[in-house]
């Protein structure tokens, strides 16, 4: 969306100086290399920011809270509780060091690690200048425009808003360009929109998942433009006053900062909301709140308000949280097992339940309790279920009445009894360490290694423990480095009588020796041909590595992607697809406790010389523990495999393993990278493409051109639909891998799978990108 503005367009007028004042004298806490301008080859990287003129706003990557990723936004640089502007598409930063802001000709790029991850450009009637240069200017208004004429505006933040917007900033069509400025909220479950409705005077229509409410604005809240097809924030009327426009789901509020006589009584407080009440608006209670027969807001019994300082100030949008955790979420500690307390006369049910093949009170109850995420239940006839959140629970004032049973967690258990528990723990872990320790000094005099004429020591689910010499003479000081990702490096190394073997050096891992050698141990009694098979591993100091067998043909990708190797047949890609699948299978169902991978992708599937598919690197997030996710965030191109529950923060399952492997599956259909920009008409995103394609049932042209169509159609037609299946939005959507298995293998018939709705969103323009080029 780009826009030239004539040359009478007055700069926007800055914040005044008593706001300036507000913040404490901004001006004087911006240090020497604070600036406002990027020019061209300039950039802005990294952890650095923009500050504008005034020192109120900052421009910069920030994150949106705890999590994996950075947006590009504008924040309040001296407010605490500043909220953040997003700024465009929300282009998703896994790699802050990595991420820049630059100015290239007379666009606007934002680069990870040298990829352009996104760019604007100027309308298609004009024609470019030759230098441009970007400002954050006093309204927090981010600006391109020509360099040689300042009063050419080429591109605009407050043209493009996320979710909120600034004073000064509009909604509706721009008529320029004939683009429509909207505000969105988007999450893995819930999406709205709020728009200008030029049919009334000052109107919007609020959407929530595609439903619509149509409300107006006030007279002293907006100023009509262009014969009312948009319509822009008016400053506050008074100048020390700071205000801004928030869209959250399902209502829209013009909140004010309120300075009180101290930091607990200050904060932002809604001055005009939409809808009023929560007798006109499901969700203005926010999740697990209720709302009373006289329009009031309280929290379900075993839940508080999840903010109370904007409870007090009657903003409730954010919801309650529980009082007490739930049993499953912390494994067992709490004192008693998760319980349901009948809700009742309520007027409907809540929003977006999810039907259940429970056929009975019970089985519908135990339905719920076998997945953390469910939160409460119903049962009429049918079973249903919610998860995640509980929306638009309201108290009926007469009959009919309805009635949900809400999930309530305990306290957990006394420091006395986890005290003695540990005591157990400890005692029995040393008499283990002991005895191992024995074990292994009596191998040690006894036992020749077999291959240096060195000691190997035998330790549970048969694996070596190897010596640190041992490893580095067999790698030759660790000279043969076969690849490196975000869990560390891989190296080749040979043994006497030439046994070829992979070591992994693990970084960034905190565990304890006890704590590792007992996690790997449970790895190496892991044990299918669809595995990578762990066969030893080494301890010195803080150094970890893992001894892998060798794959004589590298990973997929190398297969896949590169023009260096050998065109994968169609028969051959098919019975990996299957090995992967079967793998997936076993690690989520056939072992003892079910291990998530979270990290499917095909680098990390790797082919031995009769390339018979093996998944490497499970068991990774048990290793690593919570250094798994920063782990994650350190290796290009893992963001595309990642799941929906993923970017959004959501507990993770087993299903979203089998999102990654459908992903997989496109790119072994395929041949390409399915995050790579696609150039297919309106297409920008190739998995939205073949589930289009699916639905069309045109399968062939999905199929790697450089097989030439040599494919067993049925086959063909087969993968494909599994693949779509596999990427549903709602995780209940997708298969297991079991199920996997049976239709891949032609057990059960596969139908046809929807759309994902979420995709409808990717079709990008030709004007910005958020995907790398491919032709």
């Amino acid at each position: 969306m780009k826009l030239v503005c004539s040359p009478s367009r007055r700069r926007e007028p800055a914040l005044p100086t008593l706001l300036f004042l507000l913040f404490g004298g901004a001006l004087l806490a911006v240090s020497a290399f604070a600036r406002d301008t990027i020019l061209p080859g300039e950039s802005m990287s990294g952890n650095q920011t923009l500050v504008s003129e005034n020192g109120v706003f900052e421009l910069g990557f920030f994150s949106p809270g705890p999590g994996l990723y950075h947006f590009l936004g504008v924040r309040f640089k001296n407010m605490t509780t500043s909220p953040r502007f997003w700024v465009g598409d929300r282009i998703f930063i896994t790699d802050l060091p990595g991420a820049a802001l630059e100015v290239i000709g007379s666009s606007l790029y934002i680069k990870e690690d040298g990829y352009s991850l996104w760019w604007s450009s100027v309308a298609e009637d004009a024609a470019p200048p030759a230098t441009a240069m970007a400002i954050l200017l006093d309204t927090g208004n981010l600006v391109v425009r020509d360099q040689a004429n300042s009063s050419r505006i080429l591109w605009q933040s407050f043209d493009h808003p996320a979710d909120s917007m600034l004073p000064g900033a509009r909604l509706g069509f721009i008529r320029e360009t004939g683009d429509n400025i909207v505000l969105t909220y988007n999450n893995s479950w819930y999406n709205g929109s709020i728009r200008v409705d030029e049919s009334r005077r000052n109107g919007f229509m609020l959407t929530i998942d595609g439903h619509h409410l149509p409300g107006t604005f006030p007279d002293w809240m907006v100023s009509s433009q262009d014969n009312g097809s948009s319509l822009v924030l008016n400053h506050p009327e008074r100048p020390n006053v700071i205000e801004f426009l928030e869209l959250q789901l399902g209502q829209v509020t013009l909140k004010r900062w309120s300075e009180g006589s101290s930091a607990n009584t200050s904060g932002w407080v809604p001055r005009w909301t939409f809808p009023s009440d929560c007798k006109s608006g499901g969700f203005f209670c926010g999740t697990f709140g209720v709302c009373t027969d006289n329009g009031k807001c309280y929290c379900i019994d075993g839940f508080e308000p999840k903010y109370p300082d904007d409870w007090n100030h009657g903003y409730f949008v954010a919801g309650c949280s529980r009082s007490l955790p739930l049993s499953c979420e912390t494994n067992g500690q709490t004192e008693h097992d998760d319980s349901f307390i009948p809700f009742n006369k309520l007027q409907g049910l809540p929003y977006n339940p999810q039907n259940d093949s429970a056929e009975s009170d019970e089985d519908c109850r135990e339905a719920c309790l076998s997945k953390c995420y469910c939160v409460a239940y119903a049962y009429d006839s049918e079973c249903k279920l919610w998860y995640y959140n509980l929306y638009n629970v309201s108290l009926a004032s007469k009959p009919p009445y309805n009635k949900v049973y809400v999930r309530l967690g305990s306290k957990l258990m006394a420091k006395n009894r986890l005290h003695t528990r540990w005591i157990v723990i400890l005692v029995s872990v040393v008499i283990a360490v002991v005895s191992v320790i024995m074990i292994l000094l009596f191998l040690w005099i006894y036992r020749r290694d077999l291959f240096f004429g060195c000691r190997k020591f035998e330790v549970e689910g048969s694996l070596i423990v190897y010596s640190y010499a041992q490893i580095k003479k067999a790698t030759s000081k660790f000279s043969d480095k076969l690849g490196e990702g975000g869990f560390g490096s891989v190296f080749r190394g040979t043994m006497p009588g030439s046994t070829v073997f992979a070591v992994k050096s693990l970084k960034g891992l905190r565990h304890a020796d006890k704590q590792f050698r007992a996690e790997v141990q449970t790895l190496g009694v892991i044990r299918h041909t669809n595995l990578v098979r762990l066969l030893g591993f080494c301890v010195k100091g803080d150094t970890r590595l893992l001894v892998y067998e060798y794959m004589p043909n590298g990973s997929l990708d190398s297969h896949l992607f590169s023009e260096k190797s050998s065109i994968l047949s169609w028969e051959l890609r098919y019975r990996i697809a299957l090995g992967i699948a079967k793998g997936l299978a076993y690690l989520h169902e056939g072992c003892e406790d079910c291990i998530i991978h979270c990290d499917i992708k095909p680098e990390n599937i790797l082919l031995d010389e009769e390339f018979c598919a093996k998944i490497a690197d499970f068991g990774m997030a048990k290793l690593l523990g919570r250094d798994f996710n920063s782990a994650l965030t350190t290796i290009r191109g893992t963001m595309g495999y990642l799941a929906p529950e993923w970017i959004y923060g959501q507990p993770i399952t087993k299903k979203a393993d089998v999102y990654s492997f459908g992903i997989v599956l496109l790119e072994i259909i395929s041949g390409r990278r399915s995050t790579k920009r696609l150039k297919i008409g309106s297409h920008r995103y190739f998995p939205q493409y073949a589930a289009v394609q699916v639905n069309e049932a045109n399968v062939l042209c999905l199929l790697d051109e450089r097989l030439e169509g040599n494919a067993d159609i049925k086959e063909l037609d087969v993968a494909c639909r599994v693949a779509c299946w596999c990427i549903q939005d709602m995780e209940d959507d997708r298969p297991s891998m079991g199920q996997v298995v049976l239709m891949l293998e032609g057990v059960v018939n596969t139908e046809i799978p929807p759309i994902p709705s979420s995709f409808q969103n990717l079709v990008e323009g030709e004007n910005s990108g958020i995907y790398s080029d491919e032709g």
